[in-house]
C-alpha cells in the first residue's frame, strides 16, 4: 500500500532556535517556530497527557495546537457543582446530532467529547478487566489487555482517602490507584441517599434469589470486576475539579522549555487557521504530528485531510479509510419526590444560593461546600454469566437532586432523588460524516449516534428501568430502607405514568439522551479482518500514512462500559509509550513537577502570551 506522510500536509520548514521558555500563545504567529519534533493536535484529556510525557525528553520540541479558550480561573471548569452549567459556554463545542429516529426525530446536544476532563461530572471509572483483555483480543495485541495494562492505570492516578468520612471504613479504601499526577478522591461526606443505597446493595448480595444478587456491594469499582453498587471516585482534590490541564499540561508549560502552545486555533487538514477564511500557517513536525481532537474533531480532520471513505469524499480521497462509526452511551433519568433539605435543587433555582455556596467554596478554599452531584454509581449485569461476566450492561447511577435536561426542565418547586439509567453495553452504532465536500473545520460534521436503534438497547434500558424500582423497593429483613424514615416518598413526572412495557418504551423515546461519551470513529483495526476494519494500527498509528498517529476516545473498536475519561486518560499513557518507542526515545520519566491548585492564579505571562489552557475534547 503507498505511504503517504503527515509533513507532506504541514510543509516541511527548517528549525533554526529555541525560545527562551515554554509558554502559550493565542496568536500561531507569535510562536517562536514553525517546526517541531512533535506537534500534538488539540489539549483535552489525552493530548495534554501525551505532551506533558513527550516533553520529558527535554531534546525534543512539542507543539500543542488547541482550538479552545484560556480555562484558568473558569468557575465552570473548576468548580465541580457547576458542571452543568458548562454546556453551551465558551469551554464547550455546542455539538447538536443530526435527527435521532430512535428519540422520536429529536436532535441532541452532543455536549463534550468522549469524557472531557475539564467539564465532566468528574467520574473516575476505568472499566472492567473484561474490557480491556476484548481489546487485547479484537487487536491481536496483549499490550491492550488488563493485566499488560496495569501500569498505566497506576501510572495516571493518585488516590486521595476520605479525611472526614467515618462511613467509609479503612478496608473499603479502593487499592487500584498508584501515584500518578491525577489526583481523584472519594466522597468527603455523604449525600442523603448514599446509605439508603448501600444498605440495600450489602443485604441484597446475599439474596436467595439470583436476580437480586446483581445488586451487591462493591468496594473498589475500578478493581476488574464493576458489577455492583459502590462509591465511585471523583477527579477532585479539596472540591476543585482535577483535570488533564492541571494534571499534566500546566506544570508541563510551567516547568520544562521544550513545549509551547497556541489556543483559538483550529486545525485543517493539519493546517490551522484562526477564523473562517483567515490566514493558514503551516507547521511541520520531524517526527510524528498526535492528532487528539476527540472522537468527532479527530474523525473530522481526518476527513478533511482526505483520509475515510472513498465512497463519501469522491476525488478527494488520499487514503480510502473505513467509515467513522461511532457508538454513545444512552441515558435516561427517572424522578422521585423525596422528603428532605437537599439545597442542590435550590442552587439551581436560586443564583442567591447558588452564590452564597460559591462564596463560602472561595472562603473555605474549596472544602466541601458544593456536593459533587453525582458521586458514585452502579453497574448491573443483564447476564452474569456470559462471556464477559465481570462487564455490565446497564449503570444505575443515584443523584441527591433533580437532573434536569432539555425535556425534563427543574420544577419550580420540591426536593428529588433522580436515578440515571444508561445502557454501557450496547449495540446501536452512529457515524460521522461531513456535510459535503466542501466542508472545513468550522462547519459541523454530521453527527449520528443512532441512540436506541437497535432493539437491544431499547430491552436493555427497559431492564434498566425495572432494576432501579426493584432496588428501591427492595426490603432488607422486612424493612425498605429508602421509605423506613420517609425519605422516598413517589416517583414523579411522566415516568410516574409509564406503567406498561409499552408506556415505558414511548417515555425513553420521549426523554432518553446520551452521556456524551462517543468512541470508536477512528478506531483500531481487528486481528482478524487484518486490520482492515480500522483506521489505527494497535499502535495508534493512521494506515497509509507515515507520521500520524490518533490518541484519543476515537481508536477505541468498543466502547468501555464506564465513563470514557479514565479509559482515555490510560490510552494517553500506553500511546505515550509507544510513541517514544517508535522514536528511539527511553520511556525513563522523570517525576511530574508539582501541581498548583486548579484555582490558583498562575504566574503572568509575557505581554503577547498567557499560561493556560482551553479544554473541549473529553466526560
Amino acid at each position: 500500500m503507498k505511504q503517504f506522510s503527515a509533513l507532506a500536509f504541514a510543509s516541511v520548514f527548517s528549525f533554526f532556535s529555541l525560545p527562551a521558555q515554554a509558554a502559550l500563545f493565542t496568536n500561531p504567529a507569535d510562536l517562536p517556530s514553525k517546526n517541531y519534533d512533535f506537534i500534538v493536535i488539540e489539549a483535552g484529556t489525552a493530548g495534554s497527557a501525551v505532551a506533558s510525557r513527550l516533553s520529558e525528553d527535554l531534546t525534543k520540541k512539542i507543539l500543542v495546537i488547541e482550538a479552545g479558550v484560556d480555562d484558568t480561573g473558569n468557575l465552570n471548569v473548576e468548580v465541580p457543582f457547576f458542571a452543568p452549567l458548562a454546556g453551551r459556554t465558551a469551554v464547550d463545542w455546542n455539538y447538536m446530532t443530526v435527527t435521532q429516529q430512535g428519540l422520536n426525530g429529536r436532535s441532541i446536544t452532543g455536549f463534550v467529547l468522549g469524557g472531557s476532563s475539564a467539564i465532566n461530572f468528574l467520574e473516575w471509572t476505568l472499566g472492567s478487566q473484561d474490557y480491556y483483555n476484548k481489546l487485547a483480543s479484537i487487536t491481536g495485541d496483549l499490550g491492550w489487555g488488563w493485566a499488560s495494562m496495569q501500569r498505566f492505570f497506576k501510572r495516571v492516578s493518585k488516590l486521595l482517602p476520605p479525611t472526614d468520612n467515618p462511613t467509609i471504613t479503612p478496608n473499603e479504601i479502593p487499592t487500584s490507584n498508584g501515584n500518578g499526577p491525577l489526583d481523584v478522591n472519594l466522597s468527603n461526606f455523604d449525600l442523603e441517599p448514599d446509605q439508603h443505597v448501600f444498605t440495600t446493595a450489602k443485604g441484597l448480595q446475599s439474596s436467595a434469589h439470583a436476580h437480586l444478587r446483581r445488586f451487591k456491594y462493591t468496594i473498589d469499582m475500578n478493581g476488574g470486576n464493576t458489577i455492583g453498587f459502590g462509591y465511585n471516585q471523583v477527579t477532585a482534590r479539596d472540591d476543585v475539579c482535577t483535570t488533564s490541564a492541571t494534571a499534566y499540561l500546566h506544570p508541563a508549560l510551567q516547568n520544562r522549555q521544550n513545549i509551547d502552545m497556541v489556543i483559538n486555533t483550529r486545525v485543517t487538514s493539519v493546517e490551522v487557521a484562526t477564523s473562517k477564511g483567515g490566514a493558514k500557517p503551516t507547521f511541520t513536525a520531524s517526527k510524528e504530528v498526535i492528532l487528539s481532537a476527540g472522537t468527532i474533531g479527530t474523525a473530522q480532520i481526518l476527513l478533511l485531510s482526505g483520509i475515510g471513505p472513498q465512497a463519501d469524499l469522491g476525488s478527494k480521497t488520499i487514503v480510502n479509510a473505513p467509515q467513522q462509526k461511532c457508538p454513545d452511551h444512552p441515558l435516561l433519568s427517572l424522578f422521585w419526590n423525596v422528603s428532605s433539605n437537599c439545597a442542590y435543587g435550590d442552587a439551581l433555582r436560586d443564583p442567591a444560593v447558588q452564590s452564597a455556596a460559591l462564596n463560602e467554596w472561595f472562603a473555605t478554599e474549596g472544602c466541601s461546600v458544593i456536593p459533587l452531584s453525582m458521586c458514585w454509581a452502579s453497574c448491573v449485569s443483564l447476564n452474569p454469566s456470559s462471556l464477559r461476566p465481570n462487564a455490565p450492561n446497564t449503570e444505575l447511577i443515584f443523584v441527591d437532586g433533580f437532573v434536569p435536561d432539555a425535556t425534563n426542565p427543574l420544577p419550580a418547586t420540591g426536593h428529588f432523588m433522580s436515578i440515571i439509567c444508561a445502557v454501557v453495553s450496547l449495540t446501536s452504532v452512529g457515524s460521522i460524516t461531513l456535510p459535503s465536500t466542501s466542508s472545513d473545520t468550522f462547519t459541523q460534521p454530521n453527527i449520528d449516534y443512532n441512540v436506541l436503534g437497535t432493539d437491544f438497547d431499547v430491552q436493555a434500558m427497559l431492564q434498566a428501568m425495572k432494576d432501579a424500582e426493584t432496588f428501591v423497593s427492595s426490603k432488607i429483613g422486612g424493612v425498605n430502607q429508602f421509605t423506613k424514615d420517609g425519605y422516598l416518598r413517589s416517583e414523579f413526572g411522566d415516568f410516574a405514568s409509564a406503567k406498561t412495557d409499552a408506556q415505558r418504551i414511548a417515555f425513553m423515546r420521549a426523554h432518553a439522551d446520551t452521556i456524551h461519551h462517543p468512541v470508536g470513529s477512528a478506531r483500531m483495526g481487528s486481528a482478524a479482518s487484518g486490520g482492515s476494519d480500522g483506521a489505527v494500527d494497535s499502535r495508534l498509528r493512521v494506515k497509509g500514512v507515515k507520521g500520524l498517529r490518533v490518541v484519543d476516545a476515537s481508536v477505541l473498536p468498543i466502547i468501555p462500559e464506564a465513563h470514557t475519561a479514565a479509559a482515555v486518560f490510560t490510552v494517553a499513557e500506553r500511546a505515550s509509550d509507544l510513541i517514544k518507542q517508535d522514536n528511539g526515545i527511553s520511556s525513563g520519566s522523570p517525576s511530574h513537577s508539582p501541581v498548583p491548585s486548579a484555582h490558583s492564579p498562575l504566574p503572568p505571562p509575557p505581554s503577547n502570551q498567557h499560561n493556560g489552557h482551553g479544554h473541549h475534547e473529553e466526560s
